[in-house]
């Protein structure tokens, strides 16, 4: 029993999860949730914040409590943990870099703090999809990259969890849209200091529910140049090359991730899923030539193999 106890003491998670059952004041309340849809906006501002405050507290976050002011908060709820309940979503953006997201599961009237998901981008929306042969969902969030560090870098994507072995797990993640500039010096040493590149990319994500769940990426990339000894703007870019290709990703129990394909290593009996397939990759279209598949093994092991050792179903 010491052992037990000693073990619960010691452990961070253990004793947040505890916390968070005893502590009413790490708990959101169905009056709160009330309070943040009201029309009244004094009302739905103080919610906003007691709601950012209680999940900063519960997530082990106090260094931004200072920044509340400038947190975005995004609620919703769905049914994401085997439990046959509509779980409240927490998501805070905390800064142009940063965003987490916590999990509350209803309790006699009362949300606790469950579980999260960290490291994340900023949230523009999150989407729910059930998960084939489970009784709860897929978590489905489009997140935002904005970086304007001496070239010009934007990029919004689509990243997919599902609750597995006790934790949320990243499952398929895939550009939406793509604006990327930056100096070709900067890749190649011997190119003119006054060639630009820019990079467009905008692909339609489809997602198909039957037996199983499909996804359908259609991708249309462009390459620009421009030759200018200042920052270019849009008008000085010249269109260059394109490209248009499908890909199709279907949910795999067995692989617990959205695959392209199974497969077994030549010259072994080894298993594989394909995850993705490097020849679509943006090296490769900058001319980085690549024949590899992402492969992922039944005991989640991931590589990078060349085409040429496996044979595809």
């Amino acid at each position: 029993m010491s052992f037990t106890l000693n073990t619960f003491l010691n452990n961070n998670h253990y004793i947040t999860t505890f916390k968070s059952y005893i502590v009413s004041e790490l708990k959101i309340s169905n009056e709160l949730l009330k309070n943040y849809l009201s029309d009244d906006q004094n009302l739905r501002k103080e919610a906003s914040k007691s709601i950012i405050l209680t999940t900063l507290k519960n997530l082990n976050y106090e260094q931004w409590i200072e920044y509340i002011d400038y947190i975005n908060l995004l609620l919703f709820k769905s049914n994401v943990l085997p439990s046959n309940n509509d779980e409240l979503i927490v998501a805070l953006n905390l800064s142009k870099d940063l965003a987490v997201v916590a999990i509350y599961t209803p309790i006699n009237g009362e949300y606790v703090f469950t579980s999260k998901i960290e490291n994340l981008l900023p949230i523009q929306n999150i989407r729910f999809l059930q998960a084939p042969g489970l009784d709860y969902n897929f978590i489905i969030t489009d997140q935002l990259l904005d970086e304007k560090l001496g070239a010009f870098f934007l990029e919004e994507f689509i990243e997919i969890f599902l609750y597995l072995d006790e934790d949320f797990k990243s499952v398929w993640k895939k550009t939406k849209y793509k604006d990327e500039i930056y100096n070709a010096s900067w890749l190649n040493p011997k190119a003119p200091n006054n060639e630009w590149i820019k990079i467009i990319e905008n692909n339609d994500i489809k997602f198909k529910k039957n037996n199983t769940v499909n996804i359908d990426v259609f991708i249309n990339r462009q390459k620009f140049k421009a030759f200018k000894k200042i920052f270019p703007i849009d008008e000085d870019f010249k269109l260059e090359k394109e490209i248009i290709a499908h890909e199709n990703y279907y949910w795999s129990p067995k692989y617990e991730r959205f695959i392209m394909n199974e497969g077994i290593i030549k010259n072994s009996t080894t298993p594989i899923a394909i995850i993705d397939d490097t020849k679509h990759w943006l090296e490769a279209f900058l001319g980085f030539h690549s024949n590899n598949y992402k492969i992922i093994t039944k005991d989640k092991k991931i590589y990078y193999i060349n085409k040429q050792f496996v044979f595809t179903k």
